[in-house]
């Protein structure tokens, strides 16, 4: 795994129900043969014909990342970015989030006060819906922590969320950490916890082509910086790969500003709800808004995903404040307008989404309006770093103020 980073991102990129994120010192493969489904997939994330393995059952990729050979890849996967501090578009779900179940497989009973060590790591950060809980029901739990064999070099290993669920495996290879230090052992496992909820390596994306950039099997890079953490590397991040039995054990800052990023547990303003926002690649490429869950609850990996909180507004219409009109237009992009008179040709007015400023008044802070001509989808967000550079959409102006 390489050992610098060159931007900070918190990732927005689709994953399939096969991929298992391993994280070792070394393995030996063979070089993979003519291109199937899933291998295709792996080439249109952008990953180099060099850095991906055949060893039988699965692909390793970028020396630590498997992909199940019996997945089922979505292929709509090109218009997504690849962000860092890295994680995935497939975020815990909303209802999920509070309270997610651990269960502790008895081959990992001795390393029951590492496994509560790590979970203490994520659970004490402020601000951070998600928390850990451990439970004693197999059937109820979200995630299982195994003790699993993983050979020589591979310390552990951990699935992706999929569908507004975490990722339901930890492997964790006692042959491999038996050895090193308490802080260390806990270390891996809170790594892979990491892993569950979303995180990709800090250090994934060096050498890999940068934003707006063509790989060499085709694949398009744009990203988005998050707003508050350094355009350079982090050697203390807890999420840095190939840093078995040496690396940070605790999270850095920004680790810390990350996950409360991707996973915020307060409102920002007394009176204001989440917009949970979902992108659809499948059926036509479409953002969408809104303050109910139960419309699209978690999101399905085949359609509308799940991609976090958007934005904060108010469910009310208070002082001073005005209604922000839900569209859905012909080609089935959704649109949102503060305006009464900005009325898209032959579309349906769905009612009042939420309410929001319509002026930069009580630290409301923008929302920019995108549009990608190409497929006819708009695109808001706060993160003005966002969509600059995200593949074909073009700023067309502040659409509101929120938190």
């Amino acid at each position: 795994m390489k050992t610098t980073i060159v931007y900070r991102y918190a990732l927005i990129l689709s994953v399939l129900s096969g991929i298992l994120f391993s994280c070792s010192k070394n393995n030996v493969e063979t070089k993979p043969t003519e291109s199937d489904p899933v291998l295709r997939y792996i080439k249109e994330l952008g990953y180099k014909d060099s850095q991906i393995k055949d060893i039988g059952e699965e692909y390793l990729v970028d020396e630590d990342i498997l992909f199940s050979k019996t997945s089922k890849p979505d292929q709509s996967i090109l218009d997504k970015p690849k962000t860092e501090q890295y994680g995935t578009a497939n975020y815990v779900g909303y209802n999920i989030q509070p309270n997610i179940l651990v269960y502790v497989d008895p081959s990992m009973n001795s390393y029951l006060s590492e496994i509560n060590s790590a979970i203490g790591i994520w659970n004490s950060v402020a601000n951070c819906r998600v928390k850990f809980t451990i439970t004693t029901t197999a059937a109820s739990a979200h995630i299982r922590i195994i003790n699993n064999n993983l050979g020589a070099g591979v310390c552990g290993a951990a699935y992706f969320p999929m569908n507004g669920l975490p990722g339901a495996l930890v492997r964790i290879n006692i042959n491999q950490i038996a050895g090193n230090s308490f802080a260390q052992r806990t270390r891996t496992i809170a790594h892979e916890l990491g892993h569950c909820i979303g995180f990709r390596h800090t250090n994934w994306q060096s050498g890999e082509p940068q934003s707006g950039v063509l790989s060499d099997n085709g694949a398009y890079f744009d990203a988005y910086h998050i707003l508050g953490t350094p355009t350079g590397g982090d050697a203390n991040s807890l999420m840095n790969a190939g840093q078995c039995g040496i690396g940070a054990t605790t999270l850095s800052s920004y680790d810390i500003l990350t996950v409360q990023f991707l996973y915020p547990t307060q409102v920002p303003v007394a009176g204001t709800v989440p917009v949970f926002r979902y992108y659809s690649r499948a059926t036509s490429q479409d953002y969408f808004y809104t303050t109910s869950l139960e419309e699209l609850g978690n999101g399905t990996n085949g359609d509308y995903i799940f991609e976090g909180v958007g934005f904060y507004a108010f469910p009310n219409q208070p002082a001073n404040t005005v209604p922000v009109y839900r569209w859905l237009r012909p080609t089935w992009d959704h649109f949102w307008t503060i305006s009464p008179t900005e009325i898209p040709t032959a579309s349906t007015l769905e009612g009042t989404a939420f309410y929001v400023y319509g002026s930069p008044i009580n630290n409301a802070v923008p929302v920019y309006r995108y549009f990608n001509s190409s497929f006819g989808d708009h695109f808001y967000t706060k993160n003005l770093d966002e969509g600059t550079l995200r593949a074909g959409y073009v700023l067309e102006g502040i659409a509101w103020y929120a938190y």
